[in-house]
């Protein structure tokens, strides 16, 4: 499928994600302070951790285990940063 296509700007791909009852929790309580569905706020969030570039740069530093794979955001978009150690 042509991303975009005749989708008049709806998200097409899904993904699940499950919580603790804790996290679901305060996800419930932020929702109903931000007068907010819980999932819109999960999307939300989600949205601005992938494209904010303190948080990817961390969670690489945290959890990427092949430099070849490492990314780095440039004017929103992912671009693969490659090895470093060549």
């Amino acid at each position: 499928m042509i991303e975009g296509k005749g989708l008049g700007g709806k998200r097409i791909n899904r993904i699940n994600a499950s919580f603790t009852n804790k996290e679901d929790g305060d996800i419930q309580k932020l929702a109903t302070a931000c007068n907010m569905k819980p999932a819109e706020l999960v999307w939300i969030l989600s949205r601005r951790c992938l494209y904010d570039p303190v948080i990817v740069d961390e969670m690489q530093k945290e959890y990427c285990t092949q430099s070849a794979y490492k990314i780095v955001l440039v004017n929103g978009e992912y671009i693969l940063r490659g090895r470093e150690d060549l």
